[in-house]
């Protein structure tokens, strides 16, 4: 079992538990207690969980991701800005666009021509605010319950919305993907949302920068064989390649 595994693990221990013990979690993976300590340091600053002093525990509340919204420590911001500029020119004009909240998603707009004459659909308030700046793009804000975290809204009443549209279109972003062909979101409402996009967009491409490859989260919202393509940079590697080539997704490289 490998960090990536583990770390999935003993977070999912956690959702169950509420709280995990070094010396246990050393002797149920058979690694050192200094090890795990340092998955433990690496997770409470990726995740909703506190570090104790014998292990970690979390609160009453689902296992979410921390997502930052400071632009200025963003990883990864020069390939995700040119995986973006990528996406922004597939947009055409008086198509129906829908554009989720990832960190690379929801800066297509920064690129895209100020003439372009399109209906862009969101759940992200900054989403929907940069689509504003633009005069000839209509702007949809689905409703719902508003996660603070994300600035995004979900659950039932966005995703009832949401079926009532048909999209040409839809930019998602994705925490994670496996080498299962997996699509993995950090947070659940946010996976449950993104599955339901499926069955009202014609085309979806998922933007993910080369670090997110090989990789897992805890929630799966879809599979590379659901997607029309994926918009990555050039350090992807030969495995994330071969995973491409295997669902036969088009691959499209932001130089």
């Amino acid at each position: 079992m490998n960090k990536s595994e583990r770390c999935l693990s003993i977070l999912d221990m956690l959702q169950k538990q509420r709280k995990v013990e070094v010396n246990d979690l050393a002797e149920k993976f058979g690694i050192s207690e200094m090890t795990i300590r340092r998955d433990l340091n690496f997770l409470a600053q990726q995740y909703n969980i506190t570090r104790t002093h014998g292990g970690a525990m979390m609160a009453e509340q689902p296992v979410v991701r921390m997502i930052s919204f400071d632009e200025s420590r963003i990883s990864h911001k020069e390939a995700k800005e040119r995986i973006a500029a990528r996406a922004a020119a597939l947009v055409r004009n008086g198509q129906r666009i829908f554009i989720d909240a990832g960190s690379t998603t929801r800066i297509i707009l920064n690129y895209l021509d100020e003439d372009t004459r399109a209906v862009i659909v969101t759940n992200h308030l900054k989403v929907a605010e940069r689509a504003l700046q633009f005069a000839n793009l209509s702007v949809i804000m689905l409703g719902g319950e508003m996660i603070r975290i994300t600035n995004c809204s979900s659950g039932t009443v966005a995703e009832e919305q949401l079926e009532k549209y048909q999209l040409d279109t839809a930019f998602l972003g994705a925490a994670a993907i496996g080498t299962d062909g997996g699509l993995y979101d950090g947070y659940s409402p946010e996976a449950r949302f993104k599955r339901s996009i499926f069955s009202v967009a014609k085309k979806i491409y998922i933007l993910a920068d080369s670090s997110k490859f090989n990789t897992y989260d805890l929630n799966s919202f879809a599979s590379l064989s659901q997607v029309n393509g994926v918009i990555t940079d050039s350090g992807i590697d030969e495995e994330g390649k071969n995973l491409l080539k295997k669902y036969q997704v088009e691959v499209m490289i932001a130089e």
